[in-house]
C-alpha cells in the first residue's frame, strides 16, 4: 500500500465484505499531492478571495498559487463579491501575472456560468481564506446539497470556519470534481521548496535570471543589474507581486537557516 492515510482525491482499490461494506486494499500511486489541504491527484488550484469583507490577503493568495505551480497544476484565480467592490486591483494584478481571474457576484446576479466553464472537466481544489464565499459558491453549482454558509464578523472584518473538513464534490454535467476545503489564514510553503527556486513559480519571474548580472544566482533582492527588479521598476511585474515575493523569500532563507543550525 503507497500509504496508510488514504487522503481525498485518491484512487484506491477495494474488496466488497458479505455485508456490502467496503475495505480499502490499496492507495494506488498518486500523480500529485497537496499537503494543506491533504488533497491528492488534482488538476487545477482555484483560489477564491473576496473584493472586501474580507478584504483580500494577497500574500496568502501568492502562497496558494506558488504552491500551485510547484505541483505543475493549474491556477485560477476568482473575486467573489465583487458587487460590494470592484476587486479592479486583484483582476489586474493577477491577469498581469498571467492567471485567469473570474469576477462574481454571487449574492447579486448570481451568475457562475464562467466558474462552471474553468471548472470543466478539472479536478479543482476551492481554497481561500474564511468569508470569502467557497461555501456560497458551492451552494450555487450544487444546490441539491445541504451546504452552510457563515457570515462575516463585520467588525473585525474576519470569515467563520464554515467548511470543517475537505469533501470531494462530483458534478456528473460537467464532468468535474470540486474539493470544498476549510478556510485558512495561513498555508505553508513546500517542504522542498528552496529559496534560490523561488522566482521560478512566480509565472512573471519565470526566465528572466538568465538576464540578470548573476545568473542562476540572483535572488532578485539586493544584487546588482537584477532583472526582475528592472521590470518592477519598469511595471511590467507588479510592486504588490514582488513585494510578497521578498516576504516569501525571506521565510525560506529562514527556514533554510533553521535547518543547518
Amino acid at each position: 500500500m503507497q500509504s496508510e492515510n488514504p487522503c481525498v482525491g485518491d484512487y484506491v482499490t477495494i474488496s466488497i465484505l458479505p455485508d456490502g461494506e467496503g475495505v480499502i486494499e490499496e492507495v494506488l500511486p498518486r500523480l500529485n499531492v497537496l499537503e494543506r489541504p491533504f488533497v491528492a491527484n488534482i488538476t487545477q488550484v482555484v483560489v477564491v478571495c473576496a473584493a472586501t469583507r474580507p478584504l483580500p490577503n494577497l500574500v496568502l493568495l501568492d502562497r496558494v498559487l506558488v504552491a500551485a505551480e510547484h505541483l505543475g497544476v493549474s491556477g485560477v484565480v476568482v473575486v467573489n463579491k465583487c458587487d460590494l467592490e470592484s476587486g479592479d486591483i486583484v483582476k489586474r494584478l493577477y491577469r498581469q501575472a498571467g492567471y485567469p481571474v473570474i469576477p462574481l457576484s454571487l449574492w447579486a446576479d448570481g451568475n457562475v456560468e464562467p466558474m462552471l466553464a474553468a471548472l470543466r472537466g478539472q479536478t479543482s481544489v476551492l481554497a481561500g481564506q474564511s468569508g470569502v464565499g467557497k461555501s456560497s459558491l458551492i451552494k450555487y453549482l450544487c444546490p441539491k446539497r445541504e451546504v452552510l454558509v457563515g457570515e462575516v464578523n463585520l467588525r473585525k472584518g474576519f470569515g467563520r470556519h464554515t467548511t470543517r473538513h475537505v469533501e470531494l464534490i462530483y458534478m456528473p454535467e460537467w464532468d468535474a470534481y470540486v474539493v470544498d476545503t476549510p478556510g485558512f489564514s495561513k498555508i505553508d510553503l513546500p517542504l522542498e521548496l528552496s529559496s534560490r527556486a523561488l522566482s521560478h513559480y512566480y509565472r512573471e519571474m519565470r526566465g528572466l535570471r538568465e538576464y540578470c548580472k548573476f545568473g542562476h544566482d540572483c535572488r532578485h533582492q539586493d544584487e546588482p543589474e537584477c532583472r526582475v527588479r528592472q521590470e518592477v521598476l519598469a511595471g511590467n511585474i507588479s510592486a504588490e507581486r514582488y513585494s510578497s515575493y521578498t516576504m516569501l523569500l525571506g521565510e525560506l532563507k529562514e527556514r533554510e537557516r533553521s535547518q543547518y543550525k
